[in-house]
């Protein structure tokens, strides 16, 4: 079923559309910029008021929304006053949305007839790490299928995951760099420009790993960060050889890394969240998303990795890497999760951009 859409115009039923939908609750106005929060002050003469804190100046004609149950209910206005945070407009029109279960809301003569946005499948490193801890079994299972391919053509190899070894050099590097390391042969110079690189590795990786320093036979490593929909790393593997390492064989490692992945995801380790979460305002570079239920807090940390997919307005669909920048409580219990967008593959950023600008 197709959302249901109701506009009111009546100046009459403005005052109880304004106390019943935005009073006390969580209100924001739409902004080329994104979407910011405010607060109902009241309605009196014809003018409703709102506190809008950091802002300076307004265009004349703006929106503002909020939510009530299923619905989305959004005041159109024209901007005629400020005096410090306070701004007082004119109302001219209300759109009552009813939104269809399971279906995206509509936005019909507002804005360019833009959708609500909901973010789908979201899961972050917290959820990923707590599947890990809880399933060693399949874990070991899965590294037995990996171990099998990899003894055949390596002299030494490891899988680690983010659950298994804190203090890992390794594993801290991968999680906080999802990078690789490549060193095909440590009795040679490093190449002109990775000579910092090798460096890096030679002081603060090999050194640090007793089980190779103290192993003179060793002289070429390659670790690829075993990584979630190739966004959230959360282990590696790697292999060791007494023989130099060519490009060829670190593709091998690269492509064994998505197959352990492919593999836990098949044995269903890991499970995205069944919520969706409303995207209160976007940019190109990141996007700000909240929720009332304190439960979902726990899911979220400070430079913590998401994992998501949002259906654009365009009808396009993004697959989404992100980092969490910050958290805040707002007015009326609502809960704000501030991200900046790190990953994305090439469609996901061409469907993205062509929305964001």
């Amino acid at each position: 079923m197709a959302d249901l859409i109701k506009t009111v115009t009546d100046k009459a039923q403005f005052q109880f559309l304004l106390d019943n939908f935005f009073s006390g609750n969580p209100v924001y106005i739409k902004t080329s910029s994104g979407s910011l929060n405010l607060q109902y002050l009241g309605y009196s003469d014809g003018n409703v008021a709102f506190r809008i804190p950091l802002v300076k100046s307004l265009p004349e004609n703006v929106v503002v929304f909020t939510r009530y149950k299923t619905n989305t209910i959004y005041l159109s206005m024209k901007h005629v006053e400020r005096n410090e945070d306070t701004f007082v407009f004119i109302p001219l029109k209300f759109q009552i949305i009813s939104e269809s279960r399971k279906e995206d809301r509509k936005l019909v003569g507002i804005e360019g007839g833009k959708s609500i946005i909901y973010m789908n499948n979201l899961i972050s490193d917290y959820n990923i790490e707590r599947a890990l801890s809880t399933s060693q079994k399949k874990i070991d299972k899965i590294k037995e299928i990996a171990e099998f391919e990899l003894k055949k053509k390596f002299d030494y190899f490891k899988i680690v995951f983010m659950h298994e070894s804190k203090g890992d050099n390794r594993l801290k590097y991968v999680l906080s760099t999802s990078k690789s390391i490549f060193m095909s042969n440590l009795n040679v110079d490093p190449d002109p420009g990775k000579e910092e690189e090798y460096n890096f590795y030679v002081n603060n990786i090999y050194k640090a790993d007793i089980s190779l320093s103290s192993r003179n036979r060793y002289i070429s490593e390659a670790t690829v960060p075993i990584m979630y929909n190739k966004i959230i790393p959360y282990g590696y593997l790697q292999v060791n050889s007494s023989q130099p390492l060519s490009d060829g064989m670190f593709e091998v490692c690269r492509r064994m890394a998505i197959v352990i992945d492919q593999l836990l995801i098949k044995n269903k380790l890991f499970s995205p969240m069944e919520e969706r979460f409303l995207v209160a305002d976007l940019s190109k570079n990141g996007m700000g998303f909240v929720f009332r239920e304190k439960r979902h807090i726990r899911n979220f940390q400070e430079n913590g990795k998401l994992c998501f997919d949002i259906m654009l307005p365009t009808q396009k669909k993004s697959v989404i890497g992100a980092i969490v920048r910050n958290i805040s409580f707002l007015e009326n219990g609502i809960i704000k999760v501030g991200c900046e967008i790190n990953s994305m593959d090439e469609t996901s950023r061409t469907n993205y951009e062509e929305f964001a600008g």
